[in-house]
């Protein structure tokens, strides 16, 4: 009956010890690779459109960097406005996203964030998004989730309205958006009306 014990004990100290180990992989194959934050610095879109209208140009180009700052900057503003404070914001129940970054590639927008699951378990995950203009806004919509090369349920994520806030349209018109790698392209009609 010992050595029977003395087998059984062992074999579930190597389960035990896998287990453990395949945890360790999971939570370190699912960890963020570089650190995110939901840093930005303000944009005023309107104040943009305008300098180009004063330079006669008819045509308004926002970054990607720009596009990182509007879209966070939105972000904060909308949980604010629901009365979530601080530098982390829910994106679904026990999920805190930590930090993101966002790419232009012609009409997706690819989102890298970090999140954090229940307090304790920090994650990477990939979303893609299409880009559409809907005068005045940009929306994203949401096309695939994944955590590394896991796919979740898109469901776990919003459609995005990125309002531009641009003049006046007896100024300026939108009279064609273009979703290029890197940027985004609005070009305006541009009306000056000259007083009689």
């Amino acid at each position: 009956m010992g050595k029977w014990l003395k087998r059984f004990l062992t074999v579930i100290i190597i389960i035990v010890l896998l287990l453990g180990g395949a945890i360790w992989w999971l939570l370190s194959y699912i960890a963020p690779d570089e650190k995110l934050d939901m840093s930005y610095a303000p944009i005023d879109v309107k104040e943009k459109a305008l300098g180009m209208v004063r330079k006669l140009k008819p045509e308004l180009v926002l970054s990607e960097e720009d596009i990182n700052h509007l879209i966070k900057m939105n972000m904060k503003s909308k949980y604010a406005a629901e009365g979530v404070e601080g530098p982390f914001l829910a994106l679904e129940k026990d999920i805190r996203l930590d930090g993101a970054i966002f790419e232009l590639e012609e009409n997706k927008l690819i989102a890298r964030m970090n999140v954090t699951y229940k307090n304790r378990i920090p994650a990477e995950l990939d979303a893609v998004y299409s880009l559409e203009w809907q005068s005045p806004n940009i929306t994203l919509r949401p096309q695939s989730l994944s955590i590394k090369e896991i796919a979740l349920p898109i469901r776990m994520l919003e459609t995005i309205i990125i309002p531009l806030d641009l003049p006046a349209q007896d100024i300026v018109t939108v009279r064609d958006v273009q979703f290029e790698n890197g940027q985004i392209k609005i070009r305006f009609k541009v009306s000056l009306q000259l007083p009689l």
